[in-house]
């Protein structure tokens, strides 16, 4: 196995990070003309990971737009390890780290059809207004969701 790096690090008091796998497989429109996904093509992935997330902890983009709420990505970075190729299974395992600011930290780890690593990535999203303000205190239903995740809510997944 591939080392991953740890993008963000882990407070001692801090709830262990919400993770969700998903799985895809490589489509034709995201390989180039030798068979392999594109680079450019990885973002779409960690956003696969990113809505599996929201889907299982209940954190959706629906939720933040009920809530007047977006979360732009203000850094993403990608760590390629090993070249994805057309019709391979792909797994994607996204983490939710947490933090006390109104921000997401968020890692993944996309595995080939063997299990090997073949890229590492985390993102940042700061909380904003629909206008493009940047909130700077934690929304109550966000601190809510953090309450429930400090207490365990998840622990079992």
């Amino acid at each position: 196995m591939s080392f991953v790096k740890k993008y963000f690090q882990e407070e001692s008091d801090a709830p262990a990070p919400l993770i969700a796998t998903s799985r895809t497989r490589v489509r034709f429109e995201e390989v180039d003309s030798i068979g392999i996904v594109w680079h450019g093509r990885y973002a779409s992935y960690l956003e696969d990971g990113r809505m599996a997330l929201g889907d299982m902890y209940g954190l959706s983009y629906h939720l933040f737009k009920e809530h007047s709420v977006a979360a732009p990505i203000v850094q993403m970075h990608l760590d390629y390890k090993k070249t994805l190729r057309f019709d391979e299974q792909i797994t994607i395992e996204t983490s939710l780290h947490w933090v006390e600011s109104a921000r997401l930290n968020i890692s993944y780890i996309i595995r080939n059809s063997a299990g090997d690593i073949a890229a590492s990535a985390y993102t940042v999203q700061l909380l904003t207004d629909f206008a493009g303000g940047t909130i700077f205190i934690t929304p109550l239903w966000l601190e809510e969701f953090r309450a429930q995740w400090r207490a365990g809510k998840w622990s079992t997944l």
